[in-house]
């Protein structure tokens, strides 16, 4: 693995690791440096805050001081860029107007897509700011690499703020509520298909903190209880058709067998499937 490093009044502001198949983040790490990861190939499964994320190819993945990454697992041919910025280059960066290094945001947004076109120019400025680093007589060289940096996590930001319809924070509440809405619309759809919360929050392209965040705020409970309760609705819709076994609505309901489901559907009605049913004749 290649390794760029930049350094400035003797300690190292920048560390770029070229990624080559491995990437050097495979224990459970608390994360003090502000992390970026480019993909340009390949995939990368990450759990990050203890969720579940999924890099495929032209991506990025923002990792903030704080977070605590448990495992990351590439697959396929993984190829990048894995940049690590220090804490003093991070304060550096947020001194400037509309600075891209912003912790909420990127908690928010941790993930990125992009074209191939748009990758494409990502990666030109990456080979830009290494051949500025190993060129260590270029008087401007400092100047020059924090500018290539500072146009990278631009064009990065700017791309998330576009996708996400990121607006200003005073409208912040409208947007929040846009998102509530939008997750009740999925979990109508699709609950009895997926019961995790991180698939929602990729689906809405926000993190399942963020998510849990927005519910919790408006409705004092969490994103789970909200899908639980939409697939324990179905389920006794279903089991109101003598019709189907509970075999068959189990699956129906995408759970791995009739004895994961009774356990899901006792654990939130305080009753079984079966007693549940037998309720509703009589019998």
């Amino acid at each position: 693995m290649l390794i760029h490093t930049f350094s400035e009044y003797g300690r190292v502001r920048i560390t770029i690791h070229e990624i080559n198949g491995t990437i050097d983040l495979d224990k459970t790490l608390k994360i003090h440096n502000y992390h970026l990861i480019m993909l340009e190939s390949g995939s990368i499964s990450v759990d990050l805050n203890f969720n579940l994320l999924t890099m495929t190819a032209h991506s990025t993945l923002h990792i903030s001081s704080g977070d605590t990454i448990r495992s990351i697992q590439p697959s396929g041919i993984v190829k990048g860029y894995h940049f690590i910025f220090s804490s003093e280059f991070q304060n550096e960066m947020r001194t400037v107007r509309k600075s891209p290094i912003n912790p909420q945001l990127k908690r928010q947004f941790p993930f990125q897509t992009f074209t191939s076109d748009e990758y494409s120019n990502l990666n030109d400025s990456v080979r830009k700011i290494i051949r500025y680093i190993e060129i260590p007589s270029h008087h401007f060289r400092s100047t020059v690499i924090k500018n290539e940096i500072m146009n990278l996590l631009l064009d990065i930001s700017d791309k998330r703020r576009n996708d996400h319809q990121i607006i200003p924070d005073h409208d912040i509440k409208d947007h929040n509520e846009s998102i509530r809405k939008r997750f009740r619309n999925l979990i109508n759809g699709y609950s009895s298909e997926h019961h995790q919360v991180s698939w929602y929050a990729e689906a809405l392209k926000i993190s399942p903190d963020y998510l849990s965040k927005i519910v919790r705020e408006y409705d004092g409970t969490s994103a789970s209880v909200w899908i639980h309760k939409s697939i324990i609705e179905t389920a006794k819709s279903l089991l109101k058709d003598l019709d189907l076994s509970i075999k068959e609505i189990s699956l129906r309901l995408n759970f791995p067998d009739q004895s994961s489901f009774g356990r899901f559907f006792k654990s939130i009605t305080g009753q079984s499937p079966k007693a549940f049913r037998e309720g509703l004749t009589g019998r």
